[in-house]
């Protein structure tokens, strides 16, 4: 038998955790990414529903008041939140969620288990990032997309990642594009098994 999941995956920046969720997303398409809620416009081809759902800012401080997140955080003056309904009504239909998070918002759906029966149930949290810090720099300095400036701020916040990676169910310690994939598939089918009883 198999039980479906909610699957978070979380590391450090340039550990490698969108491109491992993206690949088990086409490997795998009864996984599907949760689309979080957003007070911003939506930008280029940005869909709705697709790629956020987006709500004005008066909306969304509604949902708020009204208990409509299981999460939700202001980040230069936007909005960001996870929809109660856009998950439990995926996983009450027995599709898989996955949700690529930082390390903070990962110890938030911790929490949230505590007190959800069904987040606690379903929940399956894996932290991704290389052996040592020099690797993860050399990724970021690599990808050409961030300054000196963002690079030593990324270090600092990834060291203090680091730390928390016990707080996790499984640890994938980042190699190659496909060992990862790898490594997160066999978490994730050894994860749907469900033991006889």
């Amino acid at each position: 038998m198999e039980k479906n999941l909610l699957l978070i995956i979380s590391g450090p920046a340039g550990s490698g955790k969108n491109t491992v969720a993206e690949r088990m997303m086409a490997a795998f398409p009864q996984i599907k990414r949760v689309v979080t809620s957003t007070s911003r416009p939506p930008r280029g081809q940005e869909k709705d529903g697709v790629d956020y759902h987006f709500l004005p800012p008066e909306k969304f401080e509604a949902a708020i008041k009204n208990g409509d997140f299981y999460e939700y955080a202001k980040v230069h003056d936007r909005y960001y939140g996870t929809s109660k309904k856009e998950v439990t009504e995926a996983l009450k239909s027995g599709k898989d969620l996955i949700l690529i998070i930082d390390v903070q918002g990962a110890s938030t759906w911790r929490e949230i288990a505590k007190t959800d029966p069904l987040i606690a149930e379903k929940m399956l949290s894996v932290f991704i990032a290389p052996q040592s810090i020099d690797i993860l720099r050399a990724r970021l300095k690599g990808r050409g997309t961030e300054s000196e400036a963002d690079i030593e701020r990324r270090m600092k916040t990834a060291l203090d990642e680091f730390k928390r990676k016990d707080d996790f169910d499984a640890f994938i310690d980042s190699t190659t594009m496909e060992a990862d994939f790898e490594a997160m598939k066999g978490i994730y089918l050894g994860a749907k098994q469900v033991p006889a009883k």
